[in-house]
């Protein structure tokens, strides 16, 4: 792997739970003069396989990234909610503050507060309720790139407010109550429409494990599995591309359209139904509209490889060979999003070819898709000199820079 010197790859580093608390309580204290505040933290996301199946009751494998949003908070004795953002500026919105009130209405909030008093609106709709409060927010994880970061701050303000409400609303039970309303914001209030997977995962997994989400079940059934990836000198090296994702909203409306024909042109409810029955693939292949059969193919195909790596991961062959597979089943992951659901992109394409080329045992669009960022499973003496032979292959082809993270 010949790669030049100025090359040298960009590296996002995660901040410790200390420094990322201390940064969270400082920007409160110079905001609001709140003094001794309680900090909360939601990490990122990142899916080792099963991507866009959630809304179809499917099954994925998420884990947590060590980058995270930080949020500190105080409690105020009005219904007043004033917010602040290290980031606000750099976000659509207002700029880094905005001040409104627990009666507000979500949907006539505009940029990123939508999102905190979308969450406490939420919180209100089930039934919890408290006093107005302070917010600040910073945050180390990179945003706009398929890890999670606007559920993150979903998550963040859920545990402020299930701590400063004092809620009780914990312990995976109450977690998973916790994500629902996270969901309830992000598509009745701003108006999203995308599945469970981002906040099940941020408030229910640790970074010691990937879950295994199981979306048919009510709450979201979530079985943690250990990262034994750790343990046998591998690890997740995800590429932040830069290329801002596209319209993700519409992506998620369309394909949920399409899903839900897809499922009843089979006879099924959801195409869960038809990757758990006999011969899904090829009931799938007799679907007459050609759209609606590759979103199915996906769809089911990829609820078969999320069952393919869990089992890898917990069998007792070979590590190599287990290893190999798996990452097969991640390049498969990939192919299948490109072409059979289309939430892709060149920039994305071309990222998961110079990981390949680079030496990934596997690699995938994170998240969504349209924009943002691949993961790739790569050996962790490798990780810094794969990173340089993306960063080469990006700057050879003229394109922009990627920044890097290690999960």
């Amino acid at each position: 792997m010949n790669v030049a010197a100025d090359s040298a790859p960009t590296w996002v580093e995660a901040w410790t739970p200390a420094e990322g608390s201390k940064r969270a309580s400082a920007l409160l204290r110079e905001t609001f003069g709140a003094e001794q505040p309680s900090t909360w933290r939601a990490p990122g996301r990142v899916t080792v396989i099963g991507e866009h199946t959630d809304y179809s009751e499917g099954l994925a494998l998420p884990t947590v990234t060590p980058h995270a949003v930080y949020v500190a908070a105080s409690p105020r004795e009005d219904r007043r909610v004033r917010v602040v953002s290290d980031q606000g500026g750099s976000l659509e919105g207002p700029g880094a503050m905005w001040e409104g009130t627990l009666d507000d209405d979500p949907r006539e909030v505009k940029g990123w507060p939508q999102y905190v008093i979308g969450l406490l609106w939420a919180m209100q709709e089930r039934g919890y309720d408290g006093p107005g409060m302070d917010l600040a927010y910073v945050s180390c994880l990179p945003s706009r790139a398929g890890l999670g970061s606007s559920a993150s701050i979903l998550a963040a303000t859920a545990l402020a407010a299930n701590d400063l409400w004092r809620l009780a609303l914990d312990g995976d039970e109450g977690h998973a109550e916790l994500a629902d309303a996270c969901l309830d914001a992000e598509n009745l209030a701003v108006g999203t429409l995308c599945g469970a997977l981002d906040p099940h995962t941020i408030l229910r997994c640790d970074h010691e494990h990937a879950l295994l989400l199981d979306f048919a079940q009510h709450p979201t059934g979530a079985q943690p599995y250990p990262m034994y990836f750790r343990d046998y000198g591998l690890g997740l090296l995800v590429i932040d591309t830069g290329v801002p994702r596209g319209d993700v909203q519409q992506l998620f409306r369309t394909r949920r359209a399409e899903v839900a024909a897809a499922a009843a042109a089979l006879g099924s409810q959801t195409l869960r139904e038809v990757a758990d029955a006999p011969l899904a693939a090829r009931r799938v292949e007799g679907v007459s509209d050609p759209v609606l059969r590759r979103r199915a193919r996906h769809v089911t195909a990829e609820i078969e490889r999320v069952r393919l790596v869990v089992d890898e991961l917990s069998g007792t062959g070979p590590a190599h060979e287990r290893f190999v597979a798996i990452g097969k089943a991640i390049y498969r992951s990939h192919a299948s999003l490109e072409l059979d659901y289309e939430a892709s992109d060149p920039t994305l394409d071309y990222a998961v070819e110079a990981a390949f080329k680079a030496g990934a045992l596997g690699a995938r669009v994170s998240g969504a898709g349209y924009g943002g960022a691949v993961v790739a499973l790569v050996r962790k003496a490798q990780a810094r000199l794969a990173a340089q032979h993306v960063a080469q292959a990006f700057a050879d082809a003229g394109r922009s820079e990627p920044r890097f993270l290690w999960v």
